[in-house]
């Protein structure tokens, strides 16, 4: 049933039955876990709550003294209640009272007749009376301090629980919080090195650009030192940039004759004019050349396409000294606008040196 409290101040729906009930089970530790911390944590917080569980507990007692227990009960306040040394010395004060009382009533059944039915409170209530100041004091300090006692019992039980909760609690959340850290090293780890490779990849790439630049850049030079000089010496028995078409069509169905560069000393550039289909529109365009045994001459990944008369071609420039004689693949790759790569084709030719 619902437990509704507010600060020290605790307003409980319940049924009383079912309320002694709780406590007596309770004591009995006949509750399972969740509720034996609810009971103890309203007998913290409400004293009232608290002296019917001490009056619950007395009862008990006296039940079972006088054989009010069930047999279940019975087992139960041997097996749990007794296992507290401070509950047997109770059980034990309150079998000799018990006795001390059972002979009084004996002795007031003979003198007057009309006091059969007396209470048992009534008979512990005279019993006091005929006490003596000391023992009388000192029963009472007993009580008291058994008062006391069980009071710090439940409190205690209660930080003890409220502790252990609240560090498992926070052991959980480090152990999420070092799973979080771990993953994000793992992935920023991992993005460093592919950083690192892309950084690698385009500054091999950007040195070969710039190679082929000073390259072509001294073969301009060369031709324009011999425009210099007669005619007959300034005209080179051969071209310094070689050209070879690979054709789309050939590419893509994989089969027909495989084009063949004839490459002749004097060459410095080699320049593959691959033609592409008109639906193999992207943002941009990515080459990589192969020898036949899979060594890599070259790759470029930043090719863009132009129109000609003959269609849509990408302009790849080789080094010549970087090809021999052997048969070469081409590997065109298309980049879109989401950043996605789509393979276009392989391009398949021949070399031959003169």
């Amino acid at each position: 049933m619902p437990l509704i409290c507010e600060g020290w101040k605790i307003s409980c729906v319940r049924d009383d039955s079912l309320s002694e009930e709780l406590i007596d089970r309770y004591l009995l530790g006949d509750l399972p876990e969740e509720r034996q911390a609810e009971v103890e944590e309203r007998a913290f917080q409400d004293r009232q709550y608290m002296e019917r569980i001490l009056a619950a507990e007395s009862d008990l007692i006296d039940e079972y003294v006088r054989g009010g227990l069930s047999d279940s009960q019975r087992r139960m306040f041997d097996q749990r209640f007794l296992a507290s040394a401070e509950r047997r010395r109770k059980v034990e004060f309150a079998k000799a009272l018990s006795s001390v009382i059972s002979e009084g009533e004996v002795a007031e059944k003979e003198s007057s007749p009309a006091r059969e039915n007396a209470s048992f409170w009534s008979s512990f209530a005279a019993f006091f009376r005929g006490l003596s100041p000391a023992a009388g004091l000192s029963l009472a300090a007993a009580s008291l301090l058994f008062v006391v006692g069980i009071s710090w019992v439940v409190i205690e039980t209660t930080r003890l629980r409220t502790q252990v909760a609240r560090l498992q609690a926070e052991q959980q959340t480090q152990e999420r919080d070092r799973q979080t850290l771990e993953r994000q090293l793992a992935e920023e780890q991992a993005r460093r090195e592919e950083l690192s490779s892309r950084l690698q990849t385009e500054q091999r790439e950007r040195e070969r650009s710039e190679e082929s630049a000073r390259q072509l850049e001294r073969e301009k030079q060369e031709i324009a030192a011999r425009g210099a000089q007669p005619t007959q010496a300034a005209q080179p028995s051969q071209p310094p940039v070689v050209s070879l078409a690979l054709v789309a069509g050939l590419a893509r169905g994989g089969a027909g004759t495989r084009p063949t560069l004839v490459l002749p000393p004097s060459a410095r550039v080699v320049r593959l004019q691959i033609g592409i289909e008109p639906g193999d529109d992207y943002k941009s365009f990515s080459a990589e050349l192969n020898t036949q045994a899979g060594q890599r001459v070259l790759t470029n990944d930043n090719l863009s396409a132009r129109s000609t008369s003959r269609g849509r071609i990408i302009t790849l420039d080789v080094p010549a000294r970087s090809l021999n004689a052997g048969q070469y693949e081409l590997a065109l790759k298309g980049r879109g606008d989401a950043g996605t790569t789509d393979a276009i084709g392989y391009y398949y030719f021949e070399v031959l040196k003169k």
